[in-house]
């Protein structure tokens, strides 16, 4: 039963009771894992799955068991890949067109919809077209995972941040369209991945100016590109760069272009050395301070990177989801 469902890259879904017994044995022995109640899979075969592909797997069953359901929100995102957080699947978002068959439903929450939406079929699963699920998730989801969802989704779906500020600005009396409209306004698809779009999301709740993201400078030394996380232009028109440290940089094998961690530190000491000759400062940051804040508040500070006196208060001031 359970290599059957792996073979199609889903959870097992045991129909019989004795079936259901013999994997709830299992799953107090830490033999098997159950991800939502009654999906099974065998816990080496779970820890073997990337975050991507453990939502996947789980919505792929979910939409094989329930064929007629349209996944929405972070359901959709999770399908699409916009989304690895394994935290924003806590439940199974559908869309619905049946104002009655709205709610929560054990782990399930069905959304209505006065018109249904455009769907599509990714990887066997019925899900909201991809504008549709960037400005659900827009709407549902707090600032940075907004942000996560709507910068990944622009950037695989080679869409532009004009469309959806189009389709977020055509929306009228829906829950949340003002958040939707505000992530909107502020989301770049240039953002290569999770934790910049995590780092902009909190400078920009921070009060800083949005940079530009993966500005290109030319190397004084050589000529070659070098590309900045970040850059903000100061009043008197010197420029300031902001680079995000990742340990993935450092350890990951795809990132360290053949060599250690200590030709990784050579070459980003370099980079920034050249960076320097062009007058340009940089300030780095880590991911433990975009998560605190005020470690991050202060180097920007220090670094003199630009805040936005104009900026109006965000619409996610207060704001709690309820979305996971």
């Amino acid at each position: 039963m359970l290599r059957q469902a792996y073979a199609h890259r889903r959870l097992a879904v045991p129909e019989q009771p004795k079936d259901r017994r013999a994997c709830q044995r299992r799953v107090h022995t830490g033999m098997i894992i159950m991800p939502k109640k009654g999906y099974y899979i065998s816990a080496q075969q779970w820890n073997a799955l990337s975050y991507a592909d453990r939502i996947k797997w789980t919505l792929r069953t979910v939409c094989h068991e329930h064929p007629d359901w349209v996944l929405c929100g972070p359901s959709a995102a999770g399908a699409y890949g916009y989304s690895t957080t394994l935290q924003l699947q806590r439940y199974v978002h559908i869309a619905v067109t049946e104002r009655s068959k709205a709610g929560r439903h054990g782990f399930v929450i069905a959304h209505f919809y006065k018109d249904p939406p455009p769907t599509k079929v990714v990887d066997g699963m019925q899900v909201t077209a991809e504008i549709q699920t960037m400005a659900d998730c827009a709407r549902m989801l707090d600032f940075e995972n907004a942000m996560i969802v709507c910068c990944t989704g622009l950037r695989k779906g080679n869409l532009t941040k004009t469309q959806l500020q189009e389709f977020v600005g055509n929306k009228r009396k829906i829950g949340g369209i003002i958040r939707a409209r505000y992530v909107a306004e502020h989301a770049e698809p240039a953002c290569e991945n999770g934790g910049e779009v995590a780092a902009l999301a909190a400078m920009l709740e921070l009060g800083f100016a949005q940079p530009q993201a993966q500005v290109t400078y030319v190397s004084p030394l050589d000529g070659r590109n070098i590309r900045a996380d970040f850059s903000w232009e100061r009043d008197d028109g010197s420029i300031v760069v902001g680079e995000l440290d990742g340990r993935q940089k450092y350890v990951d094998p795809s990132m360290t272009v053949g060599g250690d961690t200590v030709d990784v530190i050579l070459r980003e000491k370099d980079r920034e050395s050249e960076l320097n000759m062009l007058k340009i400062n940089v300030v780095r940051f880590q991911m433990e301070h975009v998560r605190s804040r005020e470690p991050l508040r202060r180097r920007l500070d220090a670094a003199r990177v630009p805040r936005d006196l104009c900026a109006y208060a965000s619409p996610f001031a207060g704001f709690r989801s309820t979305a996971y």
